[in-house]
């Protein structure tokens, strides 16, 4: 089982996507976070979640712990993360808990200024009828470029290709740019597990090839050759209640296929009653992260 994948620290990938889909307010939020210095013992200490607002000269910060145990919050969790809050300098103190919280820690939080949310799993929502997400992913094969100049154009053009500002174009920009010119099938289904050849005509705006001596040529378009295999997964959703300061929100969530980057597809209910769906990567290259 990978790291992302235990029971905790999947809930804590889950809170900070929620956190992010919610966020209206243009605040930095990590997981995994950026480590605080104990004012006590001078070493870092990490927070599960961290939400930042910078304000120039200086930031607040509130850290969420994520409890995923067997048992509901009791009041040693709360008193001992309160603890580390005061130690860390965190300004705003969250604890989320798939199990609920006992009464007393209830009360104990509020006395130490912790909000306190549940994050329920239910069974269905009236709002949302398919039970999953499906996606289609295009794997591709060997690529063929060839570029096409005007007809006043050397053979020693140069193989250096910079975009209208002059910037040069790496390898792998151009060739990301290049696959995404190739139109979506609109029947995906239909072709899944199928080898699709394509050659497609694609111009680049502004795009010129420079040659050693730093002059530029411009050219007409570029033909791309490729073949690609459409694939398919299902994302099932996991519906949640997701309560605390006098909000509830219903949210359905499911972890991004494997064939990409982590994250969740969040689907959530408005408050106008809206549905609004959100991807969501993980941001995994925190300050201080490697």
């Amino acid at each position: 089982m990978s790291k992302i994948d235990r029971p905790g620290k999947k809930l804590e990938r889950l809170i900070a996507s929620l956190e992010r889909v919610l966020d209206t307010s243009g605040a930095k939020i990590e997981a995994p976070s950026r480590r605080l210095i104990d004012r006590d013992t001078g070493r870092p200490r990490e927070h599960d979640v961290l939400i930042i607002w910078d304000h120039g000269h200086h930031q607040m910060v509130t850290a969420i712990e994520c409890r995923d145990r067997s048992r509901p919050v009791g009041v040693p969790d709360v008193e001992a993360f309160a603890h580390k809050c005061d130690r860390t300098g965190a300004n705003g103190k969250v604890i989320a808990s798939s199990t609920g919280f006992r009464n007393t820690a209830r009360r104990k939080a509020d006395a130490l200024g912790i909000q306190c949310m549940d994050l329920t799993e239910v069974d269905r929502f009236d709002w949302l009828l398919p039970p999953a997400l499906e996606h289609f992913v295009r794997k591709f094969g060997p690529v063929s470029i060839q570029i096409h100049f005007f007809p006043e154009v050397p053979p020693e053009a140069g193989n250096i290709l910079v975009d209208s500002a002059g910037n040069e174009i790496s390898k792998e920009e151009f060739l990301k740019s290049a696959l995404s010119s190739i139109p979506y099938s609109e029947n995906p289904e239909a072709i899944v597990d199928k080898t699709i050849p394509v050659k497609v005509k694609a111009e680049f705006s502004g795009w010129k090839m420079r040659d050693k001596e730093g002059r530029h040529w411009d050219f007409d378009f570029i033909e791309i050759a490729t073949s690609y295999v459409t694939k398919k997964t299902v994302t099932p959703f996991t519906l949640h209640k997701y309560s605390g300061g006098g909000k509830d929100y219903d949210i359905a969530s499911g972890e991004f296929p494997p064939t990409t980057l982590p994250g969740h597809i969040v689907a959530m209910r408005n408050e106008d009653h809206s549905i609004s769906f959100h991807i969501v990567p993980d941001k995994v290259n925190q300050p201080g992260k490697k």
